[in-house]
């Protein structure tokens, strides 16, 4: 048929490479270069490392953990998600509000989005959380934003590195 766009069926393990991709994109779309720059070093800590010492901890106590990533692992840890945490943390901090509940309020509707975009991912078969789906990732995360917004806000926000 003339009009109409044939989908291309791609492998499962893509969308690790297209949801990180878009990720990259909308932060530097949204967040000034000068930011990024400045929220780099913690994104990468707050997202990647954090997130990689989850991994895990997910492994250990079997409470979660990423599959059909194909040939974007290494020893069973994916490394796009390694970085769209980094992205996401760069976001994060840039939007993040200084004043008190502020901040607060900002961790726990973050974590929302989080424990939702979790769900999305167990629907695409690229995670899997072995104890529920709702309580325990939402405590994860809302535990990971408020540590990353105290931590930040208390030692480093002001700080130059």
């Amino acid at each position: 048929m003339i009009g109409v766009i044939k989908l291309v069926k791609l492998p499962l393990y893509s969308t690790y490479l297209i949801y990180t991709a878009v990720l990259g994109l909308i932060m530097t779309v949204i967040v000034p270069r000068r930011q990024i720059k400045r929220l780099a070093f913690w994104g990468l800590i707050y997202g990647s490392v954090v997130d990689f010492l989850i991994l895990i901890l997910y492994n250990v106590f079997s409470i979660g953990k990423y599959k059909n990533y194909g040939p974007f692992a290494f020893m069973g840890f994916p490394f796009f998600p390694l970085l769209a945490w980094a992205f996401y943390f760069i976001i994060y901090l840039y939007f993040l509000p200084k004043p008190r509940p502020f901040n607060y309020v900002y961790s726990i509707a973050a974590a929302g989005y989080c424990t939702i975009f979790s769900n999305i991912l167990q629907n695409l078969h690229i995670f899997r959380w072995h104890y529920g789906r709702l309580v325990l990732p939402f405590i994860i995360y809302l535990l990971w934003n408020l540590a990353v917004t105290w931590t930040y806000q208390r030692f480093f926000q002001d700080k130059k590195l």
